[in-house]
């Protein structure tokens, strides 16, 4: 027997007490909340045993702490709140730690001599941007598991006094007491291919209260994925990132603190907000940057300013994956609704996404991505719990399961789905009613031809047929004194290809000289159709057409049509048909048109939502683009009138970064042959010396000013937004705009009993706006404008040269 002595068995007992001594390790958890509403606080630096290697808590106001030594202490730390040491009496308990906010605002930081420290962090991030972008990988997939609920406030429930005769104030508490107003869950699983392919498949989605899926994409919608943009999107609204080119002169930094991690990475945690004096679009917030790749490991962020009522604030928390690349794991998003109320409290909303299964550089290719951007899994809306926890990572907690049965039960009670389609239908102008949709644009509508019009039209929905569109409509317009009725049928023959085949007869009016594209939406409620109250001249109709229309390639649609029209001028205009060697001149009033067209509408890079039974744009940053090309024939169902005819409409929205957005318009036609004053064009005039805003019109023209058969019109606004003038009371939008035209007219003497000018010369109007002065019922802001008429067409009497108008614009 050997001797213990002996080296060997020295060495090995040294290693066997290294480890009993050294390789135990040390737990610690627990959740951080606010001291005084209760609410868990995100990306709290925690520090253990006065060391300076630590961690932060995640989206939900959780840490796990595992230490070779054991944990006596807990430093606490978080931009606003006092730091905190915590006492660990306990090692085996889950720890509930609460932090009280500090009474010192944060002070905008002013560097007397050097440059500020945080500066040099920030500049190291902005010169990594690309390399920690996700989105600069050549792909990536992963699985994304959201959840949003809609409840009350409940820290301005817990601080105010209750009466026992305010019942309707004890009912809400009642309810708020153990569920919630709202709940949405949705797993799904995305692709992304470089530069820009993404496709989001959604495997499951339950919503209380709703079996159709009309509120699927909401989350998705609330914030952008990465933090490395040079715009961040929240909600619908863009702002300028704290990282991006040039911020570093509007934005000022301030370090709050500097941690480690358990791999001695260095974390600098930076305060952000816009610096004095700056009108732009902000955020203000907090970074956490790892020294590691000179990555965002955490960030808080909110608008510097709230807007229309709002506020919502933004985290996000990045992982760094295999070791290799820093990637989102984490996003939450908190909506308060300042402007509505609940028994004088405000809803809020919160959405969580918990990103899993990350997958670094996949094979992909780009034959698996299409137009498609977010579609849905056949049996999304049935799967079962089983299939929840496994993305869930847990059951329900009682409260979600109270807030599924109770919405639930309700929602069945008071049909929920029913007006989830309505608001669907909606959105298309529609208000469903049975099988049936009422159309609302058939109901009432004001021009000055026809008056005030009054009507009705009706079209079948998908409870009619999945195939078969049925739709009619009657009016009758006060001014003209005429009814105006006509129907159609519309057959889907291939619904993802979105191939139709429409057939429809109208006796009607429509806009002498007007123009229309093929996927005009006859939406009265936008401000680019405030310009149909100002039509003064009309032709009566009657139009018999078929239409073939259908997606070709990525990004375009297709419509192929014959048409069989007449029209009856009722101004006694008259069209000098042009004579034969032989033949003397012939004068017409009511002209026949035989027509073959083919158009198309390409928006390159559109992206679609593809649910159940809709398919809906979420738009695209590229110049949208409308062309139809138009042959008349003779002779062929009494068409009198042989011509070739173009039109072309391109609509292009650009945002520039700390100056604004700006919005063109380009439209043109072409007609080769001499043809009645109906089917050329106006000047698109919309002048009246004191009106509402038309877009997309010279307001400064009288409507049937000018006549063309060639024309180029142009129409630019560049909106500052609010960068001239920002208050906490008052922030109008200030808006330049400058329209330009130029057309000309073969063969004028053809045209008889009608007064007209002929536009050879450049048509030149600009105008200043004041938008969002006043806050309108609904979805509306008004504002104000002036205009002035100049150049070759500037009128003798100076004020004949200015109109004054009302601006009307979506908040969205």
């Amino acid at each position: 027997m050997k001797s213990l002595r002996s080296p060997f068995y020295i060495i090995f007992l040294l290693i066997l007490l290294v480890k009993a001594g050294w390789g135990q390790e040390y737990r610690c958890s627990g959740t951080v909340y606010d001291a005084e509403t209760g609410r868990t606080l995100v990306f709290v630096n925690i520090v253990t045993n006065d060391r300076n290697i630590g961690t932060a808590t995640d989206i939900d106001g959780k840490f796990s702490i595992v230490s070779n030594e054991e944990i006596q202490t807990l430093r606490l730390s978080y931009v606003g709140y006092k730091p905190l040491t915590y006492t660990i009496s306990n090692q085996h308990s889950y720890l509930s730690i609460h932090l009280e906010r500090s009474s010192v605002e944060l002070q905008e930081v002013v560097i007397i001599a050097g440059e500020n420290p945080a500066h040099r962090i920030i500049r190291k991030v902005i010169e990594n941007r690309d390399r920690n972008d996700p989105e600069k990988l050549t792909s990536f997939a992963y699985t994304s598991y959201d959840v949003m609920i809609f409840t009350v406030d409940t820290v301005d429930l817990q601080q105010t006094e209750v009466t026992p005769s305010d019942s309707s104030e004890i009912r809400l508490r009642e309810y708020i007491r153990d569920k919630d107003f709202f709940m949405t869950e949705t797993v799904s699983e995305r692709k992304f291919l470089a530069p820009d392919r993404n496709h989001e498949k959604v495997l499951a989605t339950r919503i209380s209260g709703f079996k159709d899926p009309v509120f699927l994409f909401l989350s998705s919608q609330l914030q952008s994925t990465s933090f490395y943009n040079e715009m961040i999107r929240i909600s619908d609204k863009n702002y300028i990132n704290p990282i991006s080119t040039g911020s570093l002169r509007k934005y000022s930094y301030n370090i709050e603190d500097t941690t480690f991690t358990a791999r001695l990475d260095t974390v600098f945690i930076i305060s952000f907000k816009p610096r004095e004096g700056t009108t732009f679009d902000g955020l203000t917030g907090v970074l956490s940057i790892n020294s590691t790749g000179w990555a965002i490991q955490n960030v808080i962020a909110e608008p510097a300013r709230s807007e229309q009522g709002l506020t919502i604030r933004i985290q996000q928390m990045y992982g760094l994956i295999d070791g290799k690349r820093w990637f989102p794991v984490q996003l939450n998003t908190d909506i308060v609704f300042n402007n509505v109320r609940v028994n004088n409290y405000a809803p809020v909303g919160r959405s969580k996404s918990y990103i899993s299964d990350i997958e670094l550089n996949p094979e992909l290719v780009k034959r698996q991505f299409n137009q498609i951007s977010i579609e849905m899994h056949p049996n999304a809306g049935d799967r079962n719990e089983t299939f929840w926890i496994e993305y869930r990572g847990d059951s329900l907690s009682d409260r979600a399961k109270n807030t599924y049965a109770y919405i639930d039960s309700i929602g069945k009670e008071a049909n929920l789905d029913r007006k989830a389609q309505t608001f669907k239908s909606l959105i298309n102008n529609r208000i469903p009613v049975g099988a049936v949709d009422i159309d609302l644009t058939k109901i009432a509508k004001y021009n000055r031809y026809e008056g005030f019009y009054l009507g009705l039209g009706l079209i079948t929905n998908q409870k009619f047929s999945q195939v078969i569109e049925l739709g009619g409509f009657w009016g009758y317009g006060f001014g003209d004194k005429a009814a105006k009725y006509g129907g159609n049928l519309g057959i889907t023959l291939d619904r993802y290809r979105e191939v139709k085949l429409r057939l429809s007869y109208a006796d009607y009016v429509t806009e002498t000289g007007g123009v229309t594209f093929f996927d005009d939406k006859n939406n009265a409620f936008t401000p680019s159709a405030f310009r149909n109250f100002f039509i003064n001249r009309m032709d009566k109709s009657r139009r018999m057409q078929a239409a073939l229309s259908f997606r070709a390639l990525r990004y375009a649609t297709m419509n192929l049509q014959m048409a069989n029209e007449k029209k009856m001028p009722v101004n006694g205009y008259q069209f000098q048909m042009p004579p034969n060697e032989q033949d003397e001149a012939v004068f017409h009033d009511d002209f026949t048109f035989t027509e073959i067209s083919a158009g198309f509408r390409f928006a390159f890079k559109e992206k679609f939502l593809e649910m159940p039974d809709a398919r809906i744009s979420l738009g695209t940053k590229f110049p949208v683009v409308r062309f139809n090309y138009t042959r008349g024939i003779d002779n062929l169902l009494d068409g009198q009138f042989s011509y070739n005819k173009f039109d072309l409409k391109i609509e292009s929205r650009k945002y520039f970064k700390f100056l604004g957005e700006s919005k063109l318009n380009l439209m043109a036609g072409y007609v080769d042959k001499p043809i009645p004053y109906t089917n050329l064009y106006n000047g698109r005039g919309a002048y009246r010396t004191f009106s509402i805003y038309a877009q997309d019109a010279f307001v400064t023209m009288p409507v049937n000013e000018f006549l063309s058969d060639k024309y180029l019109y142009a129409f630019y606004t560049y909106n500052f937004g609010k960068l001239l003038m920002r208050t906490k009371r008052f922030s109008p939008e200030f808006a330049v705009a400058s329209n330009f035209g130029i057309g000309t007219l073969s063969n004028p003497e053809l045209h008889t009993n009608v007064d007209f000018d002929t536009m050879e010369q450049i048509y030149c109007e600009s105008g200043v706006m004041l938008n969002n002065l006043l806050r309108m019922p609904g979805f509306y802001t008004l504002g104000v404008g002036v205009f002035y008429r100049y150049g070759y067409y500037h009128l003798p009497s100076l004020p004949d040269n200015f109109t004054y108008r009302l601006t009307l614009n979506l908040l969205f």
